[in-house]
């Protein structure tokens, strides 16, 4: 197993590793099992041995290599010495050329992308820290390192994105591209002092997973006729809303690709670009250069923008230009932080948009969550393919609620929230609730985990 022939980086770069073996026989997976020239210099690295050769799924092969990496950093010592200026000193003076902490740092990127986690945790403790992946919205604890390791990961991930690798006291942001034979990331950096050192939280953007279509999301086929409409519109403002981490990003991102068009200029404000799309011109607010999206906003309009997409809409400024765009006959789209559709229509209001402009702006409202769906192989008992969660992947929950000459005559009117919502049900409007029984019903997850996600319904 330690033959210099199969190292992490030989591994990585050829597409093989060693899995296994079985008294003179050695067991290697492959990402290219047909790599005939690959196999004939493996059996001669190990003439005394019967090589046996499997093709391996890439995350099957990026989990092995992961395992790699990481048994690799167990052959270097490291004491448990506590936090000292003079031992984070020493382990900085080295830090960029020491092998072990890169094999340690791709190993956990490796496991992260092999588990389909979003985000990396390294969270710093009394003697050591906790690294935990965030799975289908859920943190999972994958293990531990030494404190020395923690600060040694901390100041690589540092230098790579051009971030003070001595600052250990104050916040920092950062970005970085990291690409691999194995896998080409987008990832954003979080670091943040604690008691115990550091907590680190990466967001992984994986550049392969981009939304191509918006029929991957998951969105019912009910609301194919909303997503058409939305689509074939030529101006007006359409709200995504949901808390945190629900997917509103995506869904945007998705629209937007099925938008590119050459004949149509597409702007975006967002913080931070999380998805980079080709063709369309991507705007990252920045607070500390004054860039923020009122800013940007009042900017862009000189750009001769279709459409615009509005990452956030914060406040009264953000607001009243969104409303100014879609006005003037550009498709604005843009997200809010609401529990519901419905609620969208009376943040505005609460702003400060008025409510007649309100109803001549307002073309659709989509109202979203994510839910984990049932794994196909262990059917949520639990097994290694679902990390024992019983769930693999996720998929939408949403309500639509277009707004048609009547709700726009309603909104207008001023009319209260309870008296939109019993018209809405006369309408058979379909909530959230619906969207999610619809899914349990046909096998795709459980009520379990619509209630985790939804709570009880009201």
């Amino acid at each position: 197993m330690k033959n210099p022939a199969l190292s992490p980086a030989f591994c990585a770069a050829n597409g093989i590793v060693m899995t296994g073996a079985e008294g003179r026989t050695l067991f290697f997976g492959m990402l290219h099992g047909s790599d005939t020239v690959l196999k004939t210099r493996i059996k001669k690295t190990y003439p005394e041995n019967h090589c046996a050769f499997k093709e391996l799924l890439p995350d099957e092969f990026n989990l092995k290599l992961s395992q790699l990496y990481a048994e690799e950093t167990l052959y270097e010592t490291t004491g448990n010495s506590m936090d000292t200026g003079d031992n984070r000193a020493s382990i900085i003076d080295h830090i960029a050329d020491d092998a072990p902490v890169v094999n340690l740092l791709n190993s956990i990127f490796l496991e992260a992308l092999s588990k389909r986690a979003s985000d990396i945790h390294i969270e710093s403790g009394r003697a050591e820290s906790i690294i935990r992946y965030r799975i289908d919205g859920l943190l999972i604890e994958s293990g531990t390192i030494t404190r020395d390791r923690a600060i040694a990961v901390s100041a690589r991930l540092k230098i790579l994105a051009n971030l003070n690798v001595l600052e250990n006291r104050r916040p920092q942001d950062g970005h970085i591209d990291v690409e691999t034979d194995a896998y080409s990331l987008d990832v954003r950096i979080s670091i943040i002092p604690t008691i115990w050192g550091e907590s680190i939280v990466l967001r992984l953007l994986a550049r392969s997973d981009l939304p191509f279509t918006l029929d991957s999301l998951g969105f019912s086929g009910k609301y194919k006729k909303h997503l058409d409409d939305i689509l074939r519109a030529s101006s007006g403002l359409v709200l995504v809303t949901g808390p945190t981490g629900s997917g509103k990003t995506t869904t945007l991102a998705a629209i937007l690709k099925e938008l590119n068009i050459k004949s149509t200029k597409i702007i975006s404000i967002e913080d931070p670009v999380e998805y980079r799309l080709e063709g369309i011109t991507q705007i990252q607010v920045s607070e500390e250069l004054e860039l923020t999206f009122d800013a940007l906003l009042r900017r862009i309009f000189r750009q001769d923008p279709d459409i615009i997409m509005i990452g956030e809409i914060r406040d009264i400024e953000t607001a009243e230009l969104a409303v100014r765009a879609a006005l003037t006959g550009h498709l604005v789209f843009a997200t809010l932080h609401t529990n519901n559709a419905l609620e969208a229509v009376y943040r505005l209001q609460n702003m400060g948009i008025p409510p007649y402009m309100v109803s001549a702006v307002l073309r659709t409202v989509i109202a979203q969550r994510l839910i984990r769906k049932i794994c196909p192989v262990c059917n949520t008992k639990g097994c290694v393919e679902c990390s024992h969660t019983g769930y693999v992947g996720r998929t939408a929950l949403a309500e639509f609620i277009p707004v048609t000459v009547e709700l726009s005559d309603l909104i207008a009117g001023g009319t209260h929230i309870e008296k939109l919502r019993m018209y809405l049900q006369k309408k058979k409007f379909r909530t959230l609730y619906d969207d999610a029984d619809e899914k349990a019903a046909s096998g795709i997850t459980t009520k379990a985990e619509i209630q985790r996600e939804l709570g009880v319904r009201q």
